[in-house]
């Protein structure tokens, strides 16, 4: 048998010396911020670094693609303190953040306790994330980063605890959760290359079409047992417009659709009735049909924004 390497831990100040200067530099490189977001499960977009909130500035302001929520990450390559801890909250409440990432050396017990206190206690918009960043070598070879997840909002338990007090819509939650998790196993195994995001319990979960203008949602519709997949757009009523001139060429492509249009929201729909949305001997068949519409809807809706943003 072959020798095998032995892995080595390295100091994380032997590669990145200053937090601001060399590791905030490292992270905010697209290769880099999407080991993160790989970890963490939604696609992070850099807006700055070092950027301005009220008289503090934050390491890295970023914000979530498909949605457009701010997400602030505090870099600390050290144990964790108060000092930090209260950054990260001072940063996301000037911003109105979402999504709130403290990244670190080394985690203490109270800090880690303090996160998960968070997380339950904050609503069900906001996420606390508390990460490990390491560093890996094996013999002479490159050394390799490594983020563990240490502390994250627990949504499973969360509804849990929500349907064991209150009614019976959190327990169908927990049912649509399960479906997705099932839809995400299921193209991860036929898709290497798709973002997934991570499965919650909740009646939608979206895919980027890498622009924040629009994304596709797939939908469940429990009451009249129906999927739905969707082009959401978030605001711009232009690029609605934009699209309806074109119905003619949409229709031939994707077949029979439904436009919405609300005060902020607007897009176009398809439905896929069934029998019994959560009869999960059919979850295969249902996870192609949400599968191969994605596909579709990127294939045929994302030149239409590229040439939409190209015009505007």
């Amino acid at each position: 048998m072959e020798n095998l390497g032995k892995l080595v831990k390295v100091d994380v100040r032997r590669v990145w010396e200053h937090e601001a200067r060399d590791f905030s530099a490292w992270l905010v490189k697209p290769e880099n911020l999407s080991l993160l977001s790989d970890q963490i499960g939604i696609e992070i977009e850099p807006i700055s670094t070092e950027a301005s909130s009220g008289r503090f500035r934050i390491d890295i302001l970023a914000k979530e693609v498909i949605t457009g929520d701010m997400v602030v990450i505090e870099n600390q390559l050290e144990s964790t303190n108060h000092d930090h801890l209260g950054k990260v909250i001072t940063y996301a409440a000037g911003l109105d953040a979402k999504y709130l990432i403290w990244i670190v050396k080394d985690v203490l017990p109270e800090h880690l306790k303090a996160v998960e206190w968070l997380n339950e206690n904050l609503n069900d918009e906001i996420s606390c994330f508390l990460i490990k960043i390491e560093v890996w070598q094996i013999g002479d070879s490159k050394p390799a980063p490594r983020f563990e997840m240490v502390g994250m909002k627990n949504d499973w338990a969360v509804s849990l605890k929500k349907s064991a007090i209150t009614d019976e819509p959190n327990a169908r939650q927990l049912r649509c959760m399960e479906f997705w998790e099932h839809l995400c196993i299921y193209i991860r195994k036929k898709d290497k290359q798709i973002k997934l995001q991570s499965a919650k319990p909740r009646g939608y979960l979206n895919f980027t079409m890498g622009d924040s203008i629009a994304h596709v949602s797939l939908s469940i519709g429990t009451r009249k047992s129906v999927f739905g997949c969707q082009l959401y757009i978030n605001r711009d009523k232009q690029l609605f417009a934009f699209l309806k001139e074109r119905e003619t060429e949409l229709e031939s492509k994707l077949g029979a659709f439904e436009w919405f249009e609300a005060n902020v929201a607007s897009g176009l729909s398809i439905d896929f009735p069934v029998e019994n949305i959560f009869d999960a001997s059919n979850y295969d068949e249902y996870s192609e049909w949400c599968y191969q519409n994605v596909l579709l809807f990127k294939k045929i809706l994302s030149p239409l924004i590229k040439e939409y943003r190209q015009l505007s």
